[in-house]
């Protein structure tokens, strides 16, 4: 049967109404209806219900070193300052003066002894406290004046933020970073490399391209020549993972399968999800020839023939080889715009063209974020169709199938109560 063009939901606002048939309307086992890639006021939803209220990864911990160290991260509408106290201590101030309202730092980073308003001259020490109010009456109660503070949490070296007042629990996914990440040592790894693909599509569209390898074969062939995972399923991605986990258990390293996302292990908690997957025979990391490109980290005494996907809360993932990390932060910038911010990690005493060259580093997923930036912004162009509908998800959706699921109940009207 023909599609009715008039029938689009392209670039609609919905009323709660609307957006209750519009979720009880969704086609069970496919993708999402076109408004949720498109309508402003769910992605003002998303930023509520999801962004708001979930943990969120920013970045990693060598990028603040020293006290006074500080780089300013924006989701969400927001602007966060993320610095290092003089106590050591890693903070996120809102990055809103108390004065008028102004952004407090300009620059996207740098080190600071006192942190001073470029408008007025307010300052604030590096805990966010205020410590003068220029010209101000003297009987000003400074301690009413500091920069807002959330909440924030360092693990493995990856900095995780969230702005509700009552965060979800983060025990499982302590648990599970500790368990996969932890025999990495990230926390003591440094960043090598960070780089920004902005992609013309909904954060949806990219996460979801993130979580599925249905795509691999046809869209990434470097990918695809030195990891199974586009295989999973058959006997000789099986027998590879066997391997693996065998010689990586030779090694005292055992990194547990945990399938907590998107659903959490329990409800309060933050989602996380591990498991530990195969190259192909005759190669060791992800790079362009799948040959070493870094030093080893962490308890890899060698290389086991495979690496770890691990993902925590809605929009960070992280992949881990035995010798690089890879953080992969999603962040919308607008209905139909996101940024994948990508940065590679080696272990903090490497030395750059001595121990390791950035371009033979970088070379995997540079390449790969780079395609994956043409398919989602074509993607995003098929969906905005008027002729676009949902489409069924493959055995290897699996992960963007529940996903859809789980983001309509965070969404449905009565969610947020």
């Amino acid at each position: 049967m023909p599609i009715d063009p008039r029938t689009s939901t392209r670039n609609v606002s919905l009323t709660s109404d609307q957006l209750r048939a519009l979720i009880a309307s969704h086609p069970k086992g496919c993708a999402l209806q076109q408004a949720f890639y498109s309508d402003p006021s769910i992605y003002e939803l998303d930023m509520e219900r999801i962004f708001m209220r979930r943990w969120l990864c920013v970045g990693h911990e060598s990028r603040i070193p020293k006290s006074g160290d500080f780089f300013v991260h924006e989701i969400a509408g927001e602007s966060l300052i993320i610095i290092r106290g003089a106590d050591d201590e890693v903070r996120a101030l809102v990055n809103v003066c108390r004065h008028r309202g102004s952004e407090v730092c300009y620059e996207k980073e740098g080190n600071a002894k006192v942190l001073v308003c470029p408008y007025h001259a307010w300052a604030y020490e590096l805990d966010g406290s205020l410590r003068a109010a220029r010209q101000m009456n003297e009987k000003i109660d400074k301690s009413k004046f500091g920069l807002a503070r959330i909440h924030l949490r360092v693990l493995e070296g990856l900095i995780f933020v969230c702005f509700a007042d009552d965060p979800p629990k983060f025990d499982d996914a302590e648990k599970t970073v500790r368990a996969s990440l932890g025999h990495y040592d990230w926390s003591n790894a440094k960043v090598a490399h960070r780089g920004v693909y902005s992609v013309d599509a909904n954060w949806k569209l990219a996460v979801e391209n993130y979580f599925e390898c249905y795509h691999c074969g046809p869209a990434h062939p470097e990918f695809s020549r030195h990891h199974s995972t586009d295989k999973y399923s058959t006997p000789e991605a099986k027998a590879l993972r066997e391997g693996a986990r065998v010689r990586a258990k030779e090694m005292g390293i055992e990194i547990p399968e945990v399938a907590h996302w998107p659903w959490p292990v329990a409800p309060g908690e933050e989602s996380a999800n591990s498991f530990h997957d195969a190259a192909y025979p005759g190669s060791v990391t992800g790079s362009e020839d799948g040959q070493r490109v870094a030093p080893l980290m962490g308890d890899f005494t060698d290389y086991d023939g495979g690496f770890s996907y691990v993902d925590v809360g809605p929009a960070s993932s992280y992949l881990a080889y035995p010798d690089y990390g890879v953080i992969y932060l999603f962040i919308p910038r607008g209905v139909q715009k996101t940024d994948m911010e990508i940065i590679w990690l080696v272990d903090k005493d490497a030395k750059e063209g001595v121990d390791y060259e950035l371009d033979r580093l970088i070379w995997m997923w540079d390449v790969t974020s780079i395609a994956d930036k043409k398919i989602i912004d074509h993607n995003q162009k098929g969906v905005s169709s008027r002729f676009y509908r949902p489409g069924p998800y493959s055995p290897m959706e699996a992960m963007p199938m529940d996903m859809t699921e789980w983001y309509l109940e965070q969404i449905a009207p009565g969610s947020d109560d």
